[in-house]
């Protein structure tokens, strides 16, 4: 079926501009990681920061001594969980934490809040165990962080947009488009393509802006193509647990898609990394989202 074009819609930069408080990177962000940015900054400054919010600094010491990051010991600070971490896992963990809470205000009745994050930890959990896979798993450190804001663009549309929004998903379901298609048709662009421009704005690492932007087509990816490919991945296969079995089409596109040669892995690791997720899952939501 052909994709009629939205008439009229702005451009991506233009629909991410002009409101502030949900196009500007979360506040804790930006101080981390301009203190960051200057050499005389000490792990106790970057602290302080972080602990101004009760709330975040709660949830980074539960994450930092969750079998997530398997310590040995108890970390009991903040302070030195950015001794142990580095400068780069905190600044992923922060907007983690930060962007969960920031969109945390959104309404159920436009967006199953729940069913959203489920499948972005879904994805991070299969992108994750996949990697390990991997013989450049030492690279991917920041696969999971992809896997889990790689639909942040959706966000972005329905807050920004919640009537638009809902047409798309209505116009996807009436007409049997994809839902990237009915976005297109609606919006003139994907949110693909919402949520690669909002990470670009807020300067986070390139290794996360392209799986969010390429992770429907990332053979598109002009850089980091190993990471957008494995969230592709990783999304089909988060997608495809929760289908029923009149989607056993899609499982054998799964099963043949070129991109696990293309990624250097096969289709044969999936039991594995499956079994893997659902062991992890519960416990991971619990820590992310606390309940």
């Amino acid at each position: 079926m052909m994709v009629q074009l939205a008439q009229n819609i702005a451009s991506v930069s233009d629909f991410l501009s002009g409101e502030i408080d949900l196009c500007s990177p979360p506040e804790v962000f930006m101080r981390i990681s301009e203190a960051l940015d200057k050499h005389t900054t000490t792990a106790d400054d970057i602290a302080k920061i972080i602990e101004q919010d009760p709330s975040l600094s709660a949830r980074m010491l539960k994450i930092v001594n969750s079998a997530f990051y398997g310590f040995p010991a108890t970390v009991q600070t903040i302070s030195k969980a950015i001794t142990i971490l580095g400068d780069r896992e905190i600044r992923l963990l922060v907007i983690t934490t930060s962007v969960i809470e920031k969109f945390s205000s959104l309404p159920n009745t436009l967006l199953n809040m729940k069913q959203f994050w489920s499948h972005s930890l879904e994805t991070a959990l299969f992108a994750k165990f996949l990697s390990e896979h991997h013989p450049k798993c030492n690279q991917l450190s920041s696969i999971f962080i992809s896997g889990l804001l790689h639909d942040i663009g959706r966000l972005v549309m329905y807050k920004k947009a919640p009537e638009l929004a809902r047409s798309a998903v209505l116009l996807s379901k009436a007409s049997q488009l994809s839902d990237i298609d009915a976005e297109i048709a609606t919006f003139g662009f994907t949110h693909a393509d919402v949520g690669g421009g909002l990470l670009e704005m807020w300067k986070i690492p390139d290794a996360i802006q392209a799986p969010a932007k390429y992770h429907h087509h990332p053979q598109l990816s002009s850089s980091h193509q190993l990471e957008s490919t494995l969230i592709y991945l990783a999304n089909n296969l988060a997608h495809l647990s929760t289908t029923t079995d009149e989607n056993e089409i899609t499982h054998t596109l799964l099963v043949d898609d070129p991109a696990w040669k293309q990624v250097g892995l096969t289709y044969n690791v999936v039991p594995s990394v499956t079994a893997s997720v659902n062991d992890q899952f519960k416990k991971t939501y619990a820590l992310f989202f606390g309940h």
